[in-house]
């Protein structure tokens, strides 16, 4: 077979691996998991708001779920009906001229805010003193009725989400966590530049890891304890995660009992270290970006979890040696360029790239394609090799990991 049929076939049997999609306005969105019996925790949210102010409204959303799907699922389902319901109430009747950047952002900081703390809320007013309840009162709390109300709130999801309206002249984003929002603009040469436009939550932000260490008294020890918090949680900002946000009598007596697919999971780090909660911080980071300056650069704005960054680093797949020391988001935006720094990007991937990767831009989808040259590019035999089910494991100790990874490209001119 020749080396075109090879990349041809390995590139037909990565796009079915793939969930693609794409939405009106030439958004366009991916999700991937290839390791079998392996649940793909991530989810995201395209949508459209036409009862804004004027033209529709576009908000859109990746969520990194982790210690199960029930917190992202819950945010994907609820979160934009919660800020569409606010922002519609904040600006009605206003035309784009007379909107206040700033009150937006606080709105959505605040929605965010309220949505985390009303989780909360449902489990202390189901359950306000854990520690009374008999074990087979709490086991029938969280197989009842009510159990996913504890579900949601024992595991949990990072969020990045972006705001644009009508106009396209005003873009908004927020974020909890490690997952990305980049904005891709042309530069003087020609060449794609990729800028994150959020913190990374995560113990490697110096920021992060020393904003948590001051919020706890110095006794503590154990805050930050193999580049996670509590040993176990390695994002400092996230929706759900309430082991980590109420007292240890929450994950003593309740939260242990959820069944967990990770049997080895060090709740008794929560459950022992958890002196000053809370732990994980649900106050998000907003920006405010004036797109109309930025026009004539043809900016794209990029989503996506932080898979993303696990692939371009390369030490859980094919640099186990020698990781790229690259930033992500740089990488990312170039890719979406109309031509390319080939030698940047085999210095990045060592596999070569391609423009239109699977086809004319016009008719295929573009987050298909950063994932697809990401992976593999014209490299037919690393692209088979993440899709070979005995090289793939559950966890970064394994050959191949291939964390849940999403993407959504979505063009601002």
């Amino acid at each position: 077979m020749s080396h075109l049929d090879a990349l041809d076939d390995a590139r037909t049997a990565f796009l079915n691996c793939c969930a693609a999609t794409t939405f009106p306005g030439d958004i366009h969105a991916v999700t991937f998991q290839p390791t079998p019996n392996r649940v793909n925790e991530d989810r995201y949210v395209v949508q459209e708001w036409d009862d804004i102010s004027g033209r529709p409204w576009v908000f859109l959303a990746v969520l990194d779920g982790h210690g199960g799907t029930h917190t992202a699922e819950y945010a994907q389902n609820n979160l934009p009906g919660f800020i569409r319901a606010a922002l519609r109430t904040r600006v009605a009747g206003l035309d784009a001229n007379s909107l206040d950047p700033d009150v937006i952002s606080e709105l959505l900081s605040s929605q965010v805010k309220n949505f985390d703390d009303s989780i909360g809320r449902a489990v202390v007013s189901r359950c306000p003193k854990p520690e009374a309840l008999a074990d087979i009162q709490a086991q029938a709390l969280i197989e009842g009725p009510d159990a996913e109300v504890f579900r949601r709130a024992n595991s949990g999801t990072t969020l990045v989400a972006a705001l644009i309206d009508g106009t396209k002249n005003h873009l908004w984003v927020v974020g909890l966590g490690d997952s990305s929002v980049v904005l891709s603009t042309i530069s003087q040469s020609g060449i794609r530049r990729g800028e994150r436009l959020l913190t990374l939550h995560n113990p490697s932000t110096p920021s992060e890891y020393a904003r948590i260490k001051l919020e706890h008294p110095s006794q503590e020890q154990n805050i930050m304890k193999n580049d996670r918090v509590l040993g176990v949680l390695s994002v400092t900002r996230a929706l759900g995660d309430f082991s980590f946000k109420l007292s240890s009598e929450f994950s003593r007596c309740i939260f242990t009992r959820i069944p967990s697919r990770f049997p080895g999971f060090p709740i008794h780090n929560v459950t022992d270290d958890n002196h000053t909660p809370p732990y994980i911080s649900s106050t998000s980071e907003v920006r405010y970006i004036n797109l109309a300056q930025l026009k004539s650069k043809r900016p794209i704005l990029l989503l996506y979890t932080d898979g993303v960054n696990n692939i371009i680093d390369g030490r859980f797949v094919f640099r186990r040696q020698n990781p790229c020391i690259r930033e992500p988001a740089e990488v990312m935006g170039m890719l979406l360029g109309d031509k390319l720094d080939h030698e940047f990007m085999q210095d990045v991937f060592e596999h070569k790239v391609e423009l239109e990767w699977n086809g004319p831009r016009s008719a295929s989808n573009l987050a298909a394609e950063l994932l697809g040259n990401v992976l593999g590019g014209t490299n037919a035999s690393r692209l088979m090799q993440v899709l070979t089910p005995e090289l793939l494991g559950d966890d970064e100790e394994d050959s191949f990991y291939i964390d849940d990874t999403t993407i959504i490209t979505c063009p601002l001119a």
